[in-house]
């Protein structure tokens, strides 16, 4: 190479790798939304394929982050065409983990409902699963930007990892009724089996459900005191939720006295299970009105079928109707109920009365 070319490049190199910088710098700070946009709308058709309709809102979310960043990233590349030092490179990657940081959390708080696939009739309910699990993964991700950010400042993250541990092993063991009692609201607001203003019942309650926190289940009992109920005794037991039924059996007996004759008894039964067939609500297959027994004192009907009733008022009110008909129907019949009763007989020993 001719000296006076060499002589040119020594010169006008150092202006050459400057322009060269400041262009890099230009280029990704003009075009940061552009290339935000493009890599998110990649990123968001691998993440959402099968609910395209959740990418606007992801893209929009991470855009002004990842935007940023890509003005830091043009400053550091145009600094380093110029000038390479470690401290510059370091500075650099504790703004990456930083911002992959930042990234996560935002992601996190605005996707963690659809990750997890939480379904429930109560959004109140579901926020507080939701708001809990967000708040986890954002403090284990804070937790591990901070170790790798002490890495990269050369501090020895061994004994902190140590430490943290041994910390850690101490707070769990202080506290493991309550850890026990957050993992067991964790499951009942992920398994759902109920829902606030659902009634259920278990072997030791019963009642509505008024709120289910992380901690504990408050039921309003039938007598309208409040029991606050730890997650981990409901989360163990067994639980009947009435409020997921689609329909309800009513299920009695009537008792007729002995007196009552054969046709007498036909006729009552027919007149029951005409008034059951013309309940708009009760179910038509399944319908039973049989002579069953005879008890002590009563010729006993057993009366059995279902009806497309859920809420116990209602069904509550259904059945103080069907009994009065059900009552109306054995007056008609010209039949009578039967009561306990005792019938006591004496008798004659043949002998002399003095």
């Amino acid at each position: 190479m001719p000296e006076a070319v060499t002589q040119l490049l020594g010169e006008y190199g150092k202006y050459a790798s400057v322009i060269a910088g400041v262009l890099v710098f230009l280029a990704l700070a003009l075009l940061r939304n552009k290339l935000a946009s493009l890599l998110l709308g990649l990123a968001g058709r691998v993440i959402y394929a099968k609910k395209p309709e959740k990418r606007q809102g992801f893209v929009q979310s991470l855009k002004r982050p990842l935007a940023l960043y890509f003005v830091v990233l043009g400053v550091y590349l145009g600094v380093i065409i110029n000038y390479r030092h470690t401290a510059i490179t370091g500075a650099f990657k504790i703004i990456s983990i930083l911002f992959v940081c930042r990234l996560l959390i935002g992601f996190v708080s605005d996707n963690v409902e659809l990750l997890l696939g939480a379904k429930s009739k109560d959004p109140q309910v579901n926020g507080i699963a939701v708001k809990f699990i967000s708040n986890i993964l954002k403090v284990l991700t804070v937790c591990v930007a901070v170790v790798m950010v002490l890495s990269e400042l050369g501090y020895n993250i061994n004994g902190l990892l140590t430490g943290l541990g041994v910390g850690g092993l101490a707070v769990s063991l202080a506290a493991q009724d309550s850890i026990k009692s957050i993992i067991s609201g964790f499951v009942l607001m992920i398994d759902r089996p109920f829902d606030v203003g659902d009634y259920i019942e278990t072997k030791e309650f019963s009642g509505t459900v008024e709120d289910i926190t992380m901690r504990s289940t408050r039921i309003r009992k039938l007598d309208d005191t409040v029991l606050t109920v730890p997650n981990t005794i409901i989360a163990d037991d067994l639980i009947t939720n009435y409020a997921k039924l689609n329909k309800r059996l009513v299920e009695m007996q009537i008792g007729l006295v002995y007196s009552t004759d054969n046709e007498t008894l036909e006729r009552c039964m027919n007149r029951i299970r005409g008034i059951i067939e013309s309940e708009p609500k009760a179910e038509k297959n399944g319908v039973r009105v049989r002579f069953v027994e005879f008890d002590d004192s009563a010729l006993n009907i057993e009366i059995r079928f279902y009806v497309a009733i859920t809420p116990l008022e209602e069904y509550y009110e259904f059945l103080s109707g069907f009994n009065l008909k059900v009552k109306q129907a054995v007056e008609e019949s010209g039949a009578d109920f039967a009561f306990p009763s005792r019938s006591v007989y004496i008798e004659n020993s043949g002998g002399k009365e003095e």
